[in-house]
């Protein structure tokens, strides 16, 4: 959960507040290409509170709430970190290394980041990629597509090494419609 830093103003999409926009956007992202999410429903005590002998009352718990929970993928949006941010993430790895070692967390800071997180698990959310070449003169003929379990796959069997993976990401959101001489889909499958 993300505590309130100056400068950063709440807001809203889709009839929901948001502590900041690079938060709302990621929400737009996922839903724009069907991935089922939940905003800060999870919460993760990284320690107990205790009584404190020398101030004669009680020292807070201090908790953790993912930002979203994709599939198995904890999600924490962070423009930039805050001190209270960087000494809850060394708890928080604590915590997921002796409570949870099979925990996905990703820390992301822009959509660049949140769709290359994904990128290595889209067969864990219930998807893949679908790739399509570009038609060439021919009318009648229908493409071949080929299915790969992420964008990185799918450009090393396809020679595509050494092209920057970002248009392709974004054309994963319906953005764009060919990119590199293909036609990139993100496609629901049953698990």
């Amino acid at each position: 959960m993300s505590e309130h830093i100056v400068g950063v103003e709440p807001k809203e999409y889709n009839g929901r507040k948001y502590r900041s926009t690079l938060e709302a956007n990621t929400a737009k992202t996922l839903d724009e290409m069907g991935i089922p999410w939940e905003y800060e429903t999870k919460k993760i005590t990284l320690q107990d509170g205790f009584y404190c002998q020398y101030q004669k009352d009680k020292v807070r718990e201090i908790n953790y709430i993912p930002d979203f929970i994709i599939g198995p993928v904890m999600l924490e949006t962070k423009g930039f970190e805050t001190p209270d941010w960087k000494i809850k993430k060394k708890l928080l790895y604590k915590y997921l290394k002796e409570n949870e070692p099979e925990a996905i967390f990703y820390m992301v800071k822009n959509n660049r980041q949140l769709l290359e997180a994904l990128d290595n698990h889209w067969t864990y959310l219930g998807f893949c990629i679908e790739v399509t070449p570009q038609p060439k003169g021919k009318k009648n003929m229908t493409p071949q597509k080929e299915r790969y379990e992420s964008v990185n796959q799918a450009m090393q069997e396809l020679n595509l090494k050494g092209k920057p993976l970002t248009p392709i990401l974004r054309s994963l959101t319906g953005k764009k419609e060919f990119i590199y001489g293909y036609n990139w889909k993100l496609v629901k499958i049953k698990l």
